[in-house]
């Protein structure tokens, strides 16, 4: 057994064992323990929360929703939350069926057997991460903790933090994980939409705070993921994390970076992307594009960056991708303001139309969208904006503005179309000869006036 000390943090008390046998059990497994109400409880209906509600409703478990917003809830169970029509329509069967509860109501949290925290941890303008909702939530579990309950924290922390707020203050209640309860830190996995949607199982991580932890949560999760990626200890978890959200970021930026010379090279960087691609082992899926789409990529880096800084670490690579990447939409309207010149027309008297609002192809998540972000910036410079989505009906409000969506985009008459995300099911066909697409994904060769980005 080996002991890990986190900067000398760790008493004699604070033994993690990280052998490689599994230890006994001790007290009944949650996933068939009768004297709990729910099999799962999941703390904090977000866009996280909601997306883990939704695949346990498939599983029909006997499911607690958990919300502090009253208004929240009653959304949800109206059916009138921002989710896709299946999505709704099965939270709505669950509802109904008397499989899914729903509540505000903390008591009700020891009445279920697996607890997965799903609380956001914000980044807000001043790139400071806010963690007082996750400490709210946290302090919540810990109240209502009883024995034989699996604690999962899912959402993307600064190392150390799950045993800081949920560890210890367990052992404060005489509750001693490993033994009397357990704990676990185990994010969603990156893509985790597109995996489901492709039928393609992502690995889970999956770091407990002992050997018994960890692999009571491999055979809870052992029903919907066929791989998984254990580490030996919470911390490890959680920087695994941080460090696969960290790469992404920077294999982003450098991505777009080469992207941007071969189109002033007036090269093709689709034929690099496959070509670059005939060697996965040399790259790793390189993805160009109109910058670091989702809540991961644009906002997980910062919880790292912000946590070096209080630790007088340097991140010279990570800090530069972050400030690339946050600059990437800005280069879309450049490039827009260029095509339209050699057009002959401006920026501010012309109709642009934004084609996947999307953060990454085959999915209706906005979170963290670039395309917004574009959007944004083409409306501040006079433009006339509009998108074609088929996940989004519209209207988009970005600040007081409101931008339509078109089912049909020939009616909106576009002066210039920008390709943000091209949908493996969308139909492009409506796309004329006529018309300039300023191509974002690098993959779009069939289209006759296309411009790479």
């Amino acid at each position: 057994m080996t002991v890990q000390n986190i900067h000398g943090k760790l008493g004699p008390s604070d033994v993690v064992d990280t052998g490689d046998s599994p230890q006994k059990f001790i007290g009944e497994n949650p996933r068939i323990d009768n004297k709990f109400e729910y099999d799962i409880a999941v703390i904090g209906l977000g866009t996280v929360g909601l997306r883990t509600l939704h695949k346990h409703c498939i599983s029909k478990a006997r499911m607690l929703g958990f919300d502090v917003s009253e208004s929240r809830l009653a959304e949800l169970s109206r059916g009138s939350m921002s989710l896709s029509l299946l999505e709704n329509k099965r939270i709505a069967h669950a509802i109904d069926s008397q499989l899914l509860t729903l509540t505000a109501d903390p008591a009700e949290l020891a009445k279920a057997a697996v607890l997965i925290i799903c609380v956001p941890t914000p980044v807000p303008e001043t790139k400071v991460p806010d963690y007082s909702p996750l400490r709210d939530a946290c302090g919540l579990v810990v109240d209502a903790a009883s024995p034989g309950q699996l604690i999962v924290q899912t959402m993307t922390t600064y190392p150390g933090a799950t045993r800081e707020l949920i560890v210890e203050p367990l052992r404060e209640r005489s509750l001693v994980p490993g033994i009397d309860i357990h704990v676990v830190f185990s994010p969603e996995p990156a893509s985790a939409e597109t995996s489901q949607q492709k039928n393609i199982h992502a690995p889970r991580l999956i770091g407990g705070y002992t050997t018994s932890c960890r692999e009571t949560a491999v055979e809870f999760f052992g029903r919907g993921a066929f791989k998984f990626q254990r580490t030996y200890g919470l911390e490890a978890a959680e920087m695994t994390k941080l460090f696969e959200t960290a790469y992404h970021a920077v294999n982003t930026a450098l991505t777009n970076e080469f992207a941007q010379a071969c189109t002033a090279l007036d090269l093709p960087f689709e034929e690099v992307l496959q070509s670059a691609n005939l060697n996965p082992e040399a790259v790793t899926g390189p993805f160009a594009g109109a910058g670091a789409g989702g809540y991961e990529l644009s906002m997980d880096p910062h919880h790292w960056l912000n946590q070096s800084q209080a630790l007088d670490l340097q991140l010279p690579v990570l800090e530069a991708a972050v400030e690339s990447n946050k600059q990437r939409p800005a280069v879309v309207v450049q490039r827009c303001v260029r095509v339209l010149a050699d057009l002959g027309k401006e920026l501010s008297n012309s109709k642009v139309l934004v084609i996947g609002l999307s953060h990454q192809p085959d999915t209706a998540d906005l979170v963290g969208s670039p395309a917004l972000q574009v959007m944004d910036l083409l409306l501040k410079s006079g433009a006339d904006v509009g998108f074609h989505d088929h996940h989004f009906a519209g209207p988009i409000t970005l600040g007081d503005v409101h931008v339509q969506g078109y089912p049909n985009p020939r009616g909106f008459r576009a002066d210039l179309i920008f390709l943000n995300i091209a949908h493996s099911y969308a139909d492009l066909s409506w796309i004329s000869d006529a018309d300039t697409v300023i191509d974002g994904t690098y993959r779009a060769t069939g289209i006759l006036n296309r411009v790479p980005l």
